[in-house]
């Protein structure tokens, strides 16, 4: 009977266990921090139609004095890169987010998820050599915003340069 108890409780401990460490999502640095999770949760990749190879998209971020530029590499990989000059005033990037929206489409990730380092009143620059797995159609003509928590600092289209 006692043997049986201890299995039992040996049991539900693994499964108490097991189902803490799948709801639990790693940190960035222990996944290499090159891979933006909700990027590649939300940018589901697709045909790419209207975007070739080469092709350059960008957002220019008037009163943040910032630009992003995203380029196609290949069938379902962008290369990105930013930076914002002015109007960060604090080193929080979990209170800075990029939100992308496009119809029914919304992303949105925190600056600490893309890995852009902020240094007051500057964060970036981001992006050199990186590479995402993302659907560049869903970045085309999309509304790309800048958020601190919950107020919009900056927003703009992305456009082909």
């Amino acid at each position: 009977m006692q043997k049986t108890k201890i299995i039992t409780t040996i049991i539900v401990l693994f499964a108490f266990i097991f189902t803490y460490l799948h709801a639990i999502p790693l940190p960035l640095a222990a996944i290499g921090g090159k891979v933006v999770a909700s990027l590649k949760k939300n940018l589901h990749v697709t045909s790419l139609p209207s975007a070739a190879k080469g092709d350059k998209f960008v957002v220019v971020l008037k009163k943040l004095d910032g630009k992003f530029e995203f380029k196609e590499l290949s069938n379902g990989y962008v290369s990105a890169y930013g930076i914002i000059n002015k109007c960060i005033t604090e080193n929080a990037p979990e209170h800075y987010f990029i939100k992308i929206s496009k119809g029914n489409f919304t992303s949105t990730a925190s600056f600490y998820e893309w890995g852009i380092p902020i240094h007051p009143p500057k964060a970036g620059p981001w992006g050199k050599g990186n590479s995402y797995e993302a659907d560049i159609d869903k970045l085309i003509d999309a509304e790309f915003s800048i958020l601190k928590d919950d107020k919009v600092l900056d927003s703009a289209k992305v456009v082909k340069k």
